[in-house]
């Protein structure tokens, strides 16, 4: 077992003296061969000094791992004995790295004396701490670092990381060594831990918080369960039977309490219904009730004010987009300078739908408006997420017979122009998300 340390100035005050990030790489050969690397990274702050003492101990073979956890171990002992109340900062280490952990305390028959010492340590996971406060568990630790203005420096990834480490186990690489960006990548994911939790009563989550269409996302993965469930051959067993009669209630409730949540366009009285008691072991049974106590766990209401917790999506304003198009060119415009919303952007013609207008009706309307044409709607191709995010924009095919009369508005339409899908990235500025949506609904070619 190796030990490299280092030792950096950083200014962090909220960070508390006895708190200690930790992280861990690890590959293996997925074989019974005796090769593993395993990589556990530390970070210590001292307060007083200003100053950040970072240890990172490697092993590159499987019988060294009761010595890496060993190591480990002293260090929090060293840690507890200088401080009342010890703190353990990870991403998703309660989940990974610390199940990891007491596996090997297990395996490896630790002496309880020895292992005790990680019971005095509190635990802080940032990636659940995000989930608490949003309830959306889609962040990895490089996203989290954006959303608290922190830049990496490189451009290793965990997943080339990963890589790396298998290619040398595997003995793909020449020389066998670790690489020192990948030590440096480990005391950045380590020490980010530590800036990201600085800042952490600093920075609002608002715009990060679940919203109603990521949360029926949720409720119709449970939905899709049940159905697989319920239709499976799990019902001729006998210890299912019971089980899978009494789910298909909870899937009748289930899908009615959904239903009318849609019909509203808002969760706010909104009820999980109760899962019924279940007696049977099989893996697709407690599948389900796992996936029903997640579901519990997503507040929709604050408990003491009854404040709905959920961002709202399901209503958002909608628009229209006119896609026109005439001998392979796409009917542009470039918004008029004064408009409130993406003034000066080049897009397509369109706008806010009127209350209870079809999507199809406000994308003649508004091509009408715009640029004095009259048109035909075809085929609605799909919808996109305005530049402000505030609207969903229906992208709707529009025939034009005659588009002599292109006459712009000049108080909405600055200039009107007919593009070939090579004159796109000439368009300055397009509005952002456009060239996907071309993509996405004309074709390749538009990209």
């Amino acid at each position: 077992m190796q030990v490299r340390e280092r030792i950096h100035r950083d200014r962090l005050g909220q960070i508390p003296a006895g708190l200690v990030a930790f992280d861990l790489e690890m590959a293996n050969s997925f074989t019974q061969a005796p090769a593993v690397i395993c990589m556990i990274g530390t970070e210590e702050y001292f307060p007083e000094q200003e100053e950040c003492r970072a240890r990172i101990a490697f092993i590159t073979q499987r019988d060294e791992e009761p010595r890496l956890v060993s190591w480990f171990l002293k260090e929090l002992r060293q840690v507890a004995a200088a401080h009342e109340r010890p703190r353990l900062l990870s991403f998703s280490g309660i989940e990974n790295d610390m199940t990891w952990l007491r596996q090997r305390f297990d395996r490896f028959n630790l002496p309880r004396e020895e292992r005790a010492v990680l019971e005095r340590f509190g635990h802080i996971d940032l990636k659940v701490e995000f989930y608490r406060r949003t309830h959306s568990d889609h962040m990895s630790l490089k996203n989290l670092e954006r959303v608290f203005g922190i830049d990496r420096d490189g451009t290793l990834q965990s997943r080339k990381v990963s890589f790396i480490l298998t290619d040398i186990i595997r003995g793909q690489r020449v020389d066998g060594q670790i690489p020192e960006r990948v030590f440096e990548y480990l005391h950045q994911d380590v020490h980010n831990l530590m800036r990201i939790y600085d800042r952490w009563a600093d920075v609002s989550l608002e715009e990060y918080r679940l919203g109603d269409v990521e949360y029926l996302g949720y409720l119709n993965a449970m939905r899709n369960a049940l159905r697989k469930l319920v239709q499976s051959p799990l019902r001729r067993r006998r210890d299912t039977e019971r089980s899978v009669k009494a789910i298909e209630e909870y899937q009748s409730a289930f899908g009615a309490a959904v239903d009318r949540a849609l019909l509203d366009g808002t969760f706010v009285d909104f009820t999980l219904p109760g899962l019924p008691e279940l007696d049977s072991d099989h893996p697709e049974v407690l599948r389900i009730a796992r996936k029903h106590q997640r579901l519990q766990t997503i507040r929709i209401r604050d408990e003491k004010t009854g404040a709905y917790l959920l961002r709202s999506r399901l209503n958002k304003p909608a628009g229209a987009l006119a896609v026109v198009r005439r001998g392979g060119k796409l009917l542009v415009i470039r918004r008029a300078d004064k408009l409130k919303r993406a003034a000066g952007y080049w897009g397509l013609p369109g706008g806010t739908l009127a209350a209870g207008e079809a999507a199809e009706a406000g994308a003649v309307r508004e091509l009408h408006e715009e640029l004095n044409l009259s048109g035909r709607a075809g085929k609605v191709l799909g919808t996109s997420t305005s530049l402000s995010g505030e609207f969903t924009l229906f992208w709707v095919e529009v025939e034009v017979e005659d588009t002599s009369p292109l006459r712009p508005d000049e108080k909405e339409v600055a200039e009107a122009r007919w593009v070939a899908p090579g004159d796109v990235r000439g368009l300055d500025p397009l509005i952002p998300g456009a060239l996907e949506g071309f993509r996405r609904f004309l074709g390749k070619e538009w990209e």
